[in-house]
């Protein structure tokens, strides 16, 4: 195990995340060279596969967010021995990489590793670091720098930012808000860590021939002619999400296209994803010369996850609808804009369209007398109905 407790270590999270489990650092060697430091908290320590612990977590496959509700996937006390926080020594499973001028991977490292964080910081914190580039604070944009040439060299490899708002559906106050989100520099570079902290694991695990459930992705279309084509629609993103076709989990090792990755797998949210866990527990039982997973077991835990994920989003889906509804009931407007992005069942009346004003892509029930276009904005008014989904009228 690597004492990693001397460097200038930071959390870099929301005002207040339910888990903790990443941290970045730089370390400066010889030459000028910079090296970047990736942790991820390492819960698997605490419990052994097929444990009581385990075998709840596989069952829940994932923490549940919802609107009104956090159900976490592990037991809180597993859940604050594992949390990274300002001034706890840690233990992690932590990548070292050093780059390439042009923003690719010069080499890199796998450990367990011990650290303690210096700065816990939220992203407004980060951005603000990063806006006014204080000499305190150098190693930020230092960070800042590499994270933004590795993710301009995977662009070069093909990779695809959904550069789009998001939304935020919460109850404040008793009232329900919806909020528009817009990815900062900060989220960014944080975004970018873990995906290099995701492809360097799967290298790594590759090469030692361990089983893993790799990520993969193919793009099924010219993702630059559609996005070329739509280039100042709101909803260009959204219409190339209905060409490209969905990732997929296994344990063959390919190409993650849409990341500009050869090989991709999930690994940096083991409190709240359980196959982040087991591809931890894969890395842990490696370094420590003990027994890890077989392909058989591997491939039984991608079924039964995904059979469980369908279940978590219909959860997630139904909460989310259930707070959407109160919304449009009390929001009483005449009407609404949307843009069109496609029918999902033309005979039951079932589109797909965004909702401008608050950034919210939607499936809904869509009642029009007109012939409907791709990329038009309608104006409709929202219909209080009992079906299970929202209805509106053109």
């Amino acid at each position: 195990m690597r004492d990693l407790t001397h460097l200038k270590t930071f959390i870099i999270d929301s005002n207040d995340p339910k888990e903790i489990d990443d941290a970045l650092s730089l370390e400066l060697i010889e030459g000028n060279i910079k090296k970047l430091w990736i942790h991820i908290c390492n819960p698997c320590k605490l419990f052994i596969t097929d444990s009581e612990i385990d075998i709840d977590a596989r069952s829940k496959s994932s923490s549940l967010y919802l609107i009104d509700e956090y159900v976490p996937m592990l037991p809180t006390k597993i859940i604050e021995k594992a949390n990274l926080n300002q001034n706890k020594i840690s233990d992690t499973i932590s990548a070292s990489i050093i780059f390439n001028e042009d923003g690719s991977i010069n080499k890199y490292e796998i450990m367990e590793a011990k650290i303690k964080p210096k700065y816990q910081l939220t992203y407004e914190d980060v951005d603000e670091i990063i806006d006014l580039e204080p000499k305190e604070e150098f190693e930020i944009i230092y960070l800042k720098n590499l994270l933004i040439s590795s993710l301009n060299y995977r662009k070069t490899q093909g990779a695809i930012t959904f550069d789009i708002p998001s939304c935020n559906i919460n109850i404040n106050n008793g009232k329900v808000e919806i909020n528009n989100i817009y990815k900062s520099i900060s989220q960014i570079i944080v975004s970018e860590s873990m995906i290099l902290m995701g492809y360097v694991t799967s290298l790594y695990l590759f090469e030692n021939n361990i089983p893993i459930p790799y990520r993969t992705h193919k793009i099924n279309c010219n993702a630059e002619e559609i996005l070329n084509k739509y280039s100042d629609s709101e909803i260009k993103f959204s219409i190339l999400k209905q060409y490209m076709g969905k990732s997929y989990i296994t344990t063959k090792a390919n190409k993650h296209e849409s990341l500009g990755l050869i090989k991709y797998t999930q690994c940096t949210s083991p409190l709240r994803r359980y196959l982040d866990l087991v591809v931890q527990r894969q890395v842990f039982n490696y370094l420590n010369n003990l027994e890890f997973l077989n392909y058989n077991k591997i491939n039984e835990i991608i079924d039964l996850t995904k059979t469980k994920q369908l279940e978590n989003n219909n959860i997630y889906k139904n909460n989310r609808l259930k707070y959407l509804k109160i919304f449009f009931i009390n929001e009483k407007k005449s009407s609404y804009k949307i843009i069109f992005i496609k029918w999902i069942n033309y005979k039951k009346n079932i589109a797909l369209v965004y909702f401008q004003e608050y950034s919210l892509e939607l499936l809904i029930i869509l009642y029009i007398s007109i012939e409907t276009y791709t990329n038009k904005i309608y104006k409709v008014k929202y219909n209080l109905n009992d079906n299970n989904l929202l209805e509106f009228i053109h």
